[in-house]
């Protein structure tokens, strides 16, 4: 029996990822709960009832006050959030990034965070209702200066790749020129 595309190995990978992702969250929730008071995160919500966006941009002002506080948390709300839209372009790139921001240095959080920013923008662009309230901004000098796209609340502009140093470093994108 062929497999043309490979269609069968990414959907085994597919739900590989969201099996192991899943396991991450319900793990983050309990360590988050252990540690009692002080969280400043909001509860994780009821599993699809909250869009992917919310915590993104969450995760996004965290990077941007050089913070790796509480990533574990909104980057599990996140998967959690993109489960029920994971067969949709871009969500795929947007559960991997998600896996991995959540780690012990702010350099690796904010890698893994252009590979869900890229995710997430491709998603958006197909969902233009999901995205009010929402622009995408890139900062040329990002990675040493590759440069990298986010997505944030509209206004003005939170640099999440090098935080209070270059806080208000970027340029916005209008939707229909943003890469994806």
């Amino acid at each position: 029996m062929s497999d043309p595309g490979g269609l069968y190995l990414r959907s085994v990978r597919l739900w590989y990822a969201g099996e192991m992702l899943r396991g991450l969250v319900v793990f983050s929730l309990l360590i988050g709960s252990a540690c009692g008071p002080g969280n400043e995160v909001a509860p994780a919500p009821i599993a699809g009832k909250e869009p992917m966006t919310a915590p993104y941009v969450a995760i996004q002002e965290t990077l941007a006050r050089d913070s790796i506080d509480g990533l574990t948390q909104l980057s599990a709300r996140v998967v959690v959030a993109a489960e029920p839209v994971q067969s949709q372009p871009g969500v795929e790139e947007v559960i991997a990034g998600a896996g991995r921001v959540a780690a012990q240095d702010i350099d690796t959080a904010r890698l893994a965070f252009s590979k869900m920013s890229m995710g997430l923008i491709v998603y958006l662009k197909q969902h233009a209702d999901e995205r009010a309230g929402l622009e995408v901004v890139f900062c040329p000098m990002a990675f040493n200066n590759k440069g990298a796209h986010w997505v944030q609340k509209s206004g003005e502009i939170v640099n999440p790749y090098h935080g209070m140093m270059m806080l208000h470093c970027g340029d916005k994108v209008p939707w229909d020129k943003a890469p994806g």
